[in-house]
């Protein structure tokens, strides 16, 4: 019996941590769009310039 306890406490964790995580992921994302999400990858990067042979 404690260990049905035991379960069902740690998935009502993991429920409610998912659900805090997903809804500060939607509060910071209210300016975003699909097309903003899937160019972020290239935001930082900088060209690097080739060596001269």
């Amino acid at each position: 019996m404690k260990v049905l306890l035991l379960t069902v406490f740690l998935s009502l964790l993991l429920a409610a941590l998912f659900l805090l995580f997903f809804l500060l992921e939607r509060r910071g994302k209210a300016l975003s769009s699909p097309e903003q999400d899937a160019l972020r990858p290239f935001d930082n990067e900088t060209p690097i310039a080739a060596p001269r042979k």
